[in-house]
C-alpha cells in the first residue's frame, strides 16, 4: 500500500504542472466565458432597445394614420393620395351608422315587446 501511494506521489507530481496549467486555463475559459455572457447580454438589451423604438414608431404612426383618416373624412385636409381611403372610410362609415340604427330599432323593438307583456 505505501508503494501505491509512492507511485501516485510520482505520477501527481509529473502532471503537477500540466495539471496547474489545466485548471488556470479552465479559469481562463471561464473568465472568458463570462465575459461573453456580458457582452451577450448587453448586445441583447440593445437589441431589446431597438425593438421597443420600433415598437414606439409604429405605435405614431398608427396615432398619425387614425388622425389623418379622421380629418380626410371631415374634410379638414385633402391629400390627393389618400383620395381613394377616404372613399372607403366614408363607405364604412355609413355601413357602421346604418348598423348602429338597426342594432337601436331592434332594441326598441324589444323594449316595447317586453312592456306590452308585462301589462
Amino acid at each position: 500500500m505505501a508503494k501505491k501511494n509512492k507511485d501516485l506521489q510520482k505520477v501527481f507530481e509529473q502532471y503537477k504542472p500540466m495539471l496547474k496549467k489545466f485548471g488556470d486555463d479552465l479559469g481562463e475559459a471561464a473568465k472568458k466565458g463570462e465575459e461573453g455572457v456580458i457582452k451577450m447580454s448587453k448586445l441583447l438589451k440593445l437589441q431589446l432597445d431597438v425593438m421597443g423604438l420600433s415598437f414606439q414608431k409604429e405605435k405614431i404612426y398608427h396615432e398619425i394614420g387614425k388622425d389623418v383618416a379622421k380629418k380626410l373624412v371631415k374634410g379638414e385636409i385633402e391629400i390627393a393620395g389618400l383620395e381613394k381611403y377616404k372613399k372607403r372610410l366614408e363607405k364604412l362609415a355609413s355601413e357602421g351608422e346604418k348598423a348602429k340604427k338597426t342594432i337601436s330599432k331592434v332594441k326598441s323593438a324589444r323594449a316595447r315587446k317586453k312592456s306590452a307583456k308585462k301589462k
